[in-house]
């Protein structure tokens, strides 16, 4: 992987089954929550809330478009929809003479079923801002093409750096 400092995001483009373009999104990511259990008792002194490893709470996601349009709406079919979110990070790199920029490919895959979706509002000269909201059921992440997260709820998989915290007994 590339070292560096991130410096901006040169937007999302955003694909439907891996191949129809629907154009370029502002994408907010999920919060990646634990789910806790709460210990207390003999032994300890007050309560802990204890993540339990691999098992998170409920995952959204939101995309945002400047206006509507029939490919951005055709995210409010009610399916489980598979996205795939293409982007660059230009990175600085402080260790090549002249401050070099270099590219981050980044690459998520989600699949997702529809929230909720505000078509906006209609301004004369600005934008809509038209947002949509999703159940976040799967991601993966991959930084240069290598993976670095893949979470599956409906698979049982939290993979993070190749470990599946929901089938490797050992990981601790």
């Amino acid at each position: 992987m590339l070292g560096g400092i991130p410096t901006s995001l040169q937007g999302f483009s955003i694909y439907l089954d891996a191949i129809r373009d629907l154009g370029v999104v502002d994408i907010e990511l999920p919060n990646i929550q634990f789910m806790t259990d709460t210990l207390s008792g003999s032994g300890i002194a007050g309560e802990i809330e204890f993540p339990v490893p691999g098992l998170t709470q409920a995952m959204q996601m939101k995309l945002k478009k400047r206006a509507v349009n029939q490919q951005f709406s055709t995210l409010l079919a009610p399916r489980i929809h598979n996205l795939t979110f293409r982007g660059k990070v230009v990175m600085a790199d402080p260790s090549q003479p002249y401050r070099k920029m270099k590219n981050r490919n980044i690459r998520i895959v989600a699949n997702v079923a529809p929230k909720a979706k505000n078509l906006g509002k209609g301004e004369v000269a600005k934008s809509m801002e038209v947002e949509s909201e999703f159940e976040l059921l799967s991601i993966r992440v991959f930084v240069d093409e290598i993976p670095t997260l893949h979470i599956d709820k409906l698979n049982n998989k939290f993979v993070v750096d190749g470990i599946n915290y929901l089938e490797d007994d050992d990981f601790l």
